[in-house]
């Protein structure tokens, strides 16, 4: 009995084992489907989402494109942008956005270009595009960077030579220009924006042969529907730099306005020819030109442009007196207007239209017309609060800058100017080119201290360059500012090319002002006839023979008197030519 109650309990825990054995089994089949079924759905969720991106980028980037096409700029912008922000690495929205910017001028479309040509598959066409937008925004650093990234097998190309060309062209390399446009021609014979290019380059040339060779592929290229106007300006272009008869230029400009294609700038350039020549016909013309600009922005500010230059600022003000106020607000029309009142110095009535008006995006460039207006009536306290006012508004970045300096220059506001170009060497894309110009301005006007402060900037960017090392040193020395380094300094120049006569000059002079003037001198005498014959270096070298009272040294501070000379390198040489009995010479 015990045995059979333990045989019918051992069968028992064992049913129960296979039992629970099996319902562990079905919740782990429940289990693992469970999990399966949830990485299923994540993959599903996330291949739709792929898919939807994928989906979403090619419908707005149709949309862009057509945008484009149309000449919607906002539109294609918007529909790029949202791409980007789906997909930031895509690549047809990064051109689009690329392409809007260089449409609009927009610095920008280096953000984009840039991008592009450093993507993980970049093509050469993005990296030559980043050339050209670099050009395009006259940052030549950068176009040379990028084309020099491209392979030599891959320079055997239309592409390449143009871009080669373009950038010798900005440098005004002009031979160059024309040798590189011959290569793209080359390579794309039938890449007629190529033969059009190389014409202009030939025409930029002082070989006869080779400028007729390029008025004659120019008179080609007017066959070409495509490529007949601009062909054609190029040709009424060279024919008024070769002062060709009025009747030819008359000839070419009224066949450009026959094409379908001309622009109302075309329009105008023929209302330039007619005014010109004084014919008859142009007060009807220009009545036409008006009919034609009313309405449309654009054209009403190239009329007024136009108006103003040629002295027609009587006449473009009775026209603004007739037209629609309300078509005088869209920019950038008020500053055109603004324009004729300050070529007219007719300063009450600029201020008076100024004080009511609302430039909206633009106001920075009102309060300095206003500042015009006040200064133009001697109202100086008013106009300085004015111009304060408008460098004060200009928006972060440096196009809004360079507009009040072109107002600057074109008013001939020489302080303002300057302080505006060292505003401008703030911003990366434009601070080469402002420290250039600050250079420039200070070397015209023989202004050292101003001198000195650009080169200390130019060491800061450049501390390898010799030449500016040379000249800073020179500076310090007239202006005995840290004289011991600028001596240590035009040493160490000197001695890796002592060959070169401007490092040889401001080495002897830093020996002078130690009071070695043999060795001065004895630097001096090294350099060859020729060099010596340069007025900036016989002055020098006079200086350093008058020391010795050298008779030779009266020649030489003669020589001198031609050359380009600073104030303090001015009292100097008559300093020289004093000790030496001779007398200074009036200037």
């Amino acid at each position: 009995m015990p045995r059979i109650r333990l045989s019918s309990s051992s069968h028992r825990e064992k049913d129960l084992e296979i039992s629970h054995r099996r319902a562990e089994g079905v919740f782990l089949k429940l289990a693992l489907g469970g999990l399966f079924g949830f990485v299923l759905l994540v993959a599903v969720i996330w291949g739709g989402h792929g898919f939807y991106v994928r989906w979403q980028e090619k419908r707005l980037i149709q949309k862009a494109q057509e945008s484009m096409d149309r000449g919607d700029t906002a539109t294609a912008s918007l529909a790029a942008r949202a791409v980007i922000q789906m997909k930031p690495d895509s690549v047809p929205a990064n051109r689009i956005a690329a392409e809007i910017s260089e449409r609009t001028g927009d610095s920008s479309a280096l953000v984009w270009r840039r991008k592009l040509a450093q993507a993980p598959n970049h093509s050469m066409e993005d990296v030559l595009a980043l050339a050209r937008a670099a050009l395009q925004f006259n940052d030549i650093a950068t176009a040379k960077q990028s084309v020099a990234q491209v392979p030599e097998s891959e320079r055997a190309a239309g592409g390449y030579h143009a871009v080669m060309a373009m950038i010798a062209q900005t440098e005004k390399r002009n031979e160059a220009a024309e040798k590189e446009w011959g290569e793209a021609l080359q390579y794309s014979p039938e890449e007629k924006s190529y033969q059009l290019q190389l014409a202009a380059s030939r025409l930029r040339l002082t070989d006869p042969a080779k400028r007729d060779a390029g008025t004659s592929m120019l008179n080609s290229l007017r066959s070409d529907p495509k490529f007949r106007a601009p062909a054609t300006r190029m040709l009424v272009t060279e024919a008024v730099a070769r002062h060709r008869s009025v009747a030819e230029i008359k000839q070419l400009v009224t066949e450009l306005n026959a094409y379908p294609e001309a622009t109302f700038a075309d329009a105008v350039m023929l209302g330039d020819v007619l005014r010109q020549t004084n014919e008859r016909e142009f007060a009807v013309y220009l009545t036409e030109l008006e009919k034609k600009a009313i309405g449309k922005t654009q054209n009403l500010v190239t009329l007024l442009a136009w108006m103003s230059q040629s002295n027609l600022n009587l006449l473009a003000l009775d026209f603004i007196k007739s037209v629609n106020p309300e078509s005088l607000k869209p920019w950038p029309a008020p500053m055109a207007v603004a324009d004729i009142y300050v070529r007219l110095q007719d300063w009450a009535h600029l201020e008076q239209a100024l004080n009511s008006a609302d430039w909206h995006n633009y106001e920075f460039l009102r309060h300095a017309y206003i500042a015009r207006a006040l200064r133009g009536q001697e109202k100086t306290a008013a106009a300085e609060r004015e111009w304060s006012l408008a460098t004060k508004g200009v928006a972060v970045g440096s196009e809004s800058t360079l507009m009040l300096l072109r107002l600057t220059a074109m008013w001939g506001w020489k302080a303002e100017e300057t302080d505006l170009l060292w505003a401008l060497t703030k911003y990366p894309d434009k601070e080469k080119e402002a420290i250039q110009a600050l250079y420039s301005y200070y070397q015209k006007n023989r202004d050292s201290q101003g001198l000195y402060r650009v080169l200390l900037r130019l060491t800061e960017d450049n501390p390898g360059n010799l030449d500016i090392q040379n000249n800073l040193a020179q500076i310090s020395l007239l202006l005995d500012v840290k004289t011991e380094d600028a001596r240590r300094t035009a040493a160490d120049v000197y001695r890796k090319s002592p060959g070169n006569p401007s490092y040889a000059t401001t080495y002897a002079y830093a020996l002078l002002t130690k009071g070695e003037t043999e060795a001065a001198a004895k630097v001096m005498a090294a350099l060859s006839k020729e060099q010596l014959k340069d007025p900036a270096v016989s002055a020098y070298y006079g200086m350093c023979l008058a020391a010795l009272k050298d008779p030779r040294a009266a020649s030489f501070l003669d020589a001198g008197e031609k050359a380009k000379l600073l104030p303090e390198e001015r009292v100097l040489l008559d300093k020289a030519r004093t000790s030496i009995g001779g007398s200074t010479v009036s200037r």
